[in-house]
Order: structure tokens, then C-alpha cells, then sequence
């Protein structure tokens, strides 16, 4: 029997907590296993960012605490619902379940979606996994994730030198 855990122990985020990196200022502060890792000045947080089958990928960690990882694109369809639909996620066999938060066309043309993340497993399995494939009502979406350990421990360093 397939057991199916939950990524986020929070609620969706709330319009007034900001959403991820696509809206804010970033400063570049280095590479690690095909990741960018960005600081975000307007908030001194950081994200780490890669461009997949095109599709910009982030991953971060609000003020909040509370990580989330994302896909966007700047096709008019990235964002095709209005969220809250429940995405389950297999990284390597190992199942996950989160809501998608839904991010329309915002001020620089980006549309897609992202989960919130605090559970440990998750983080593991994103940081050592090879694949990760997400499942909604309609559509499939496999990462492959090669090369995050090395980014997320750049994105750690990046948070402390950011003093996030």
C-alpha cells in the first residue's frame, strides 16, 4: 500500500505573504549543480533557480520559515486553474501530497504554480532524489533533480549570508 504524506503542515500562503521569487530583486550569489542562487534584496531571503524543458524552476524559503518549490512559465496556459487542486508528488517512489498555490500573470508575464514545504522527509527526498514527478487532475510533471543537494546547501549559505 502506497503511503502518501503530507509536505506542508500550514495552510496555503495568504495573499499578503509574498509569493515566490518571480516579483522580487535579485542579486546573483553563485552557482551549484546547475542552480543559480539568487538573493532576493527586497526581503533578504534567497532562491535558488534553474530553467528546465522551459520552465524556470525555484526553490526557497519565505521569512516565514516555510519552503516551497515551484515551476513557472511565460506561456498564457502555466496557470490553467485557480489552485487548491491537491497535487500528489512521487520523488523516487516515496509519495508526497500538497495544495498547488497558483501564481497568474504577474507583473513580469510569469504564470505558474508552487507548493509549500516544511515536512523534513520532502526536503530529503528533494535534496538527494534523482526524479520528481507531479501529478494533477490533469497533467504530469517530472523534475529531474540532479544537482539540488549542491544548490539547497548553496541556498543555506546564501540565507546566512543574507541573514535570513
Amino acid at each position: 500500500m502506497t503511503k502518501f504524506r503530507k509536505i506542508a503542515a500550514v495552510s496555503l500562503f495568504v495573499a499578503g505573504i509574498s509569493t515566490p521569487a518571480l516579483a522580487q530583486n535579485f542579486v546573483p550569489f553563485g552557482e551549484a549543480g546547475g542552480w543559480k542562487v539568487y538573493t532576493k534584496t527586497d526581503d533578504n531571503t534567497c532562491v535558488v533557480e534553474t530553467n528546465k524543458d522551459g520552465l524556470i524552476i525555484q526553490m526557497g524559503v519565505l521569512k516565514s520559515g516555510i519552503g516551497y518549490i515551484g515551476a513557472f512559465t511565460h506561456e498564457p496556459d502555466g496557470a490553467s486553474a485557480d489552485g487548491g487542486t491537491t497535487l500528489n508528488i512521487d520523488i523516487d517512489g516515496n509519495q508526497y501530497y500538497a495544495p498547488e498555490n497558483v501564481v497568474h500573470e504577474n507583473e513580469q508575464g510569469f504564470s505558474g504554480s508552487y507548493i509549500a514545504a516544511d515536512n523534513p522527509e520532502f526536503i530529503s527526498d528533494v535534496a538527494n532524489g534523482q526524479t520528481m514527478k507531479v501529478v494533477d487532475e490533469t497533467r504530469v510533471f517530472t523534475l529531474d533533480l540532479t544537482g539540488t543537494k549542491a544548490a539547497m546547501e548553496m541556498g543555506r549559505a546564501c540565507l546566512a549570508a543574507a541573514g535570513g
